[in-house]
């Protein structure tokens, strides 16, 4: 179980270190987008929606990242004064009743959403805009597909400090 738990870990940190240049290219296409406006008076369209990819990919795909390391909001009023086990617990009950029933109604709500866009190969409402956007909604699988990697490794390392104490 270990070992299990690891390799999701890995493949989180993987992922986020991956990741991590999003915000870099973000920069770097903004402030094309800036220049192409105010310095060279034209624009492009596929360019400014470019960034909400970037945006979605960055945050959707980060948050098992996140999760994993540990930097998420947590309101640790208690938390920070209980024992290893009582954090375990904490951790252990919160994911399964609170982040499990969330990522199944998410599933549940958003697969077929993303694969009605799949189905008819969506494209931008805009004229010469990125004819992509079934792959932006695919976001949403990536964030649900990364939080509940993460969910299942807390389930196995917590239930397992809670079971040998």
């Amino acid at each position: 179980m270990i070992r299990i738990v690891t390799a999701l870990d890995a493949f989180s940190e993987k992922s986020g270190h991956l990741l991590a240049l999003l915000p870099l290219i973000l920069v770097l296409v903004q402030f094309a987008v800036v220049l192409m406006v105010y310095v060279f008076a034209s624009g492009s369209i596929q360019l400014q929606e470019s960034l909400q990819y970037i945006n979605a990919f960055m945050f959707l795909g980060g948050a098992g990242y996140t999760a994993v390391r540990g930097e998420h909001v947590r309101v640790d009023i208690f938390y920070a004064r209980m024992s290893e086990r009582g954090k375990a617990a904490v951790n252990f009950f919160g994911t399964l009743f609170l982040l499990v029933p969330f990522l199944i109604l998410f599933w549940i709500s958003t697969l077929p959403y993303v694969t009605g866009s799949w189905a008819i190969l969506e494209t931008s409402t805009e004229t010469s805009g990125l004819p992509y956007v079934y792959i932006l909604k695919s976001t949403l699988l990536l964030f649900a597909f990364t939080l509940s990697l993460h969910a299942l490794a807390d389930l196995m390392r917590h239930g397992t400090k809670l079971v040998k104490g």
